[in-house]
């Protein structure tokens, strides 16, 4: 993967891992930031990682579960999720972004 070192979102691949979810990131040593665009009431069912993750709500409002424990999450709420916690989101009434930060999972 070629370093980058600055980078708007026009400049980072897009994919689309489910529908109502667009993702960009940008590469680090070791390291991956997300941004999530997400469509209102999209749901991303229960999931677990190898590695932790970092991230804050900078657009909307989510429903989040995190080993279990449920929390509404709304502009600037942050969260951690430990390394292989189950955990899960359902997007409330408006669209939706999340920035998150993890380790690259090997």
């Amino acid at each position: 993967m070629p370093k980058i070192y600055f980078a708007g979102p026009r400049d980072l691949p897009t994919s689309r891992p489910q529908p109502g979810v667009t993702e960009r990131a940008i590469h680090g040593d070791g390291v991956v930031l997300r941004t999530f665009d997400l469509a209102a009431r999209t749901v991303i069912e229960t999931h677990r990682h190898e590695g932790p993750r970092l991230g804050v709500v900078t657009r909307g409002s989510v429903a989040m579960v995190i080993a279990g424990e449920q929390r509404i999450l709304t502009e600037g709420d942050s969260f951690s999720i430990p390394a292989g916690a189950a955990h899960g989101t359902r997007v409330l009434e408006h669209d939706a972004q999340v920035l998150e930060v993890a380790a690259v999972e090997r």
